[in-house]
């Protein structure tokens, strides 16, 4: 790991601890584990199957129905073409934004791997509890602009980290299949370098963009 997977910055801070060694990036503050460090697809794979992420866990459709409140309706007035990206086998968000009258469509590298996804475009793109584990941040940035039409809304969920010094102590590195961390200033990081308006933050795990 030389450089930021998000800003291509090269001067990373690095720290090492379980289970292998993670670097700060003090441009965009991301926070990253080293690619030598992860486990394999097939562990990442089963580690999701252990979740009950389905319709039927009140707990988990309540966390998804405030989050469309909070991040998506504010924002998105016409009920267009949505992509719930990263929603796992049973993809709940999806089916809720459907139920608010959204044309949805999902897409899951494991267990939805759409093969003709770029020819599409989206008014709407949902990314939650996916950001952290995706190494490659910048990428999946490029993959999403090129998936949002313009005036898009990209709403996101996903832990923001306490920063660089308290992050040894924070709980959300402790799943090994979370290897990427994102915070506020991240968020802003975004805003200024990318074609993205920032239009909502919570300070905690939510967020929303625009495309401009």
């Amino acid at each position: 790991m030389k450089n930021c997977s998000l800003c291509g910055w090269e001067k990373l801070k690095k720290k090492k601890m379980s289970p292998g060694i993670y670097g700060f990036c003090s441009n965009c503050h991301l926070i990253s584990l080293d690619p030598q460090n992860l486990i394999s697809l097939q562990e990442e794979k089963e580690r999701y199957l252990e979740h009950n992420n389905t319709l039927e866990n009140e707990g988990y459709v309540k966390m998804f129905k405030e989050f469309i409140s909070r991040a998506v309706n504010p924002f998105v007035k016409i009920r267009g073409k949505a992509l719930d990206y990263g929603c796992g086998p049973e993809p709940v968000l999806g089916e809720l934004l459907h139920r608010e009258g959204f044309s949805v469509e999902v897409f899951d590298p494991f267990f939805f791997p759409q093969k003709e996804l770029e020819k599409e475009s989206f008014d709407l793109i949902t990314c939650t509890e996916v950001l952290e584990h995706i190494s490659d941040a910048g990428d999946l940035w490029e993959r999403v602009l090129s998936l949002l039409r313009p005036e898009g809304v990209f709403a996101l969920m996903t832990h923001f980290h306490p920063g660089w010094e308290d992050f040894p102590g924070w709980w959300y590195h402790r799943d090994p299949t979370h290897i990427t961390f994102y915070n506020q200033r991240t968020l802003e990081w975004i805003n200024e370098n990318m074609p993205l308006e920032l239009l909502y933050q919570d300070s905690h795990k939510v967020a929303s963009f625009r495309k401009q």
